[in-house]
């Protein structure tokens, strides 16, 4: 289920990648939100570029967004979803 929230920010304030990036975490999160896929899993996911979803990670990551919060979660770099 997507929240009115998610829902009116991705409406207004993404591309159509930032968003697939977006749904696609929303799926793949723990009850903490951290996202349980690699890098290399979502971009596959989304059907994007490696190069191309770490730009969109970068982007949903800044101060500006706050969507992504990077974490080290179990020895490896996990984002936090913060739209859930």
């Amino acid at each position: 289920m997507i929240y009115e929230e998610t829902y009116q920010y991705l409406l207004r304030n993404v591309s159509f990648t930032e968003f697939d990036t977006c749904l696609y975490s929303q799926l793949h999160i723990d009850w903490e939100g951290v996202v349980q896929r690699s890098l290399h899993q979502m971009a596959q996911g989304i059907g994007t570029t490696k190069k191309y979803f770490y730009q969109t990670l970068k982007k949903l990551s800044n101060k500006q967004h706050k969507v992504f919060i990077p974490v080290e979660w179990n020895g490896e770099k996990k984002y936090i979803f913060k739209l859930a």
